[in-house]
């Protein structure tokens, strides 16, 4: 059976869509098994990341809960969608059932095929630090590279942290290092914590550090 890619995005949680379209955006940034022009009206590397820059835009704004803000956010998932969609067509054409090639995408391979990797999950990154932005009511993260991890997912709880729903996404990051959470209050207490994530989903999170933010 030829080698597929999915592409089921709607199922996805908006936290795990941020993290799964930003990773194939870094997976496709100079991969040389798909090197530009890509053959296909409107598939650009330059306007896919333009789609997942307005949807994060959007996606950070509707935390206001606003309805127009959060059907902007709508509108702009959908439009990623669909060109994330548009381009697996395109790059399992190039592929010719190549399995190896397919798998520096960053997409998902269908579940009959093969991955090297177990289904565990990634352990907890380790040398975790959070301080203080050069900017009021930010913060800088960081902790070491954790090898299998193609991004980072950052999450902030203002209040008790053993309290589950209290966390909320901060931000994902592709590096590391040097991630910076924007738009705190100054004087708040704030708890920290960190995931790697991989093709699998989200892995173990760092234990939480609180900071009171300047």
């Amino acid at each position: 059976m030829q080698a597929k890619l999915i592409v089921t995005f709607d199922r996805l949680n908006i936290n795990d869509f941020l993290v799964k379209s930003a990773y194939i955006i870094t997976c496709l940034t100079g991969n040389n098994h798909y090197k530009e022009p890509w053959l296909g009206q409107g598939l650009t590397l330059v306007g896919l990341e333009a789609a997942s820059s307005a949807f994060q835009d959007a996606y950070h704004a509707s935390l206001t809960h606003d309805t127009l803000k959060i059907a902007q956010r709508d509108v702009t998932r959908q439009t990623l969608t669909d060109l994330l969609k548009r381009l697996a067509l395109y790059l399992e054409l190039m592929a010719a059932g190549d399995t190896a090639m397919l798998a520096t995408t960053g997409y998902d391979l269908r579940h009959d095929i093969v991955h090297s990797n177990s289904n565990q999950l990634l352990p907890a990154p380790s040398d975790f630090r959070v301080t203080h932005g050069q900017l009021s009511g930010s913060l800088n993260v960081q902790v070491s590279r954790l090898v299998g991890a193609g991004s980072y997912e950052v999450h902030i709880n203002p209040s008790d942290p053993k309290i589950e729903n209290n966390w909320q996404h901060a931000i994902s990051s592709v590096t590391s290092t040097h991630i910076i959470v924007t738009g705190l209050i100054p004087g708040q207490t704030y708890w920290v914590r960190v995931r790697g994530i991989d093709s699998n989903g989200g892995g173990v999170w760092t234990d939480p550090i609180s900071i009171i933010v300047v």
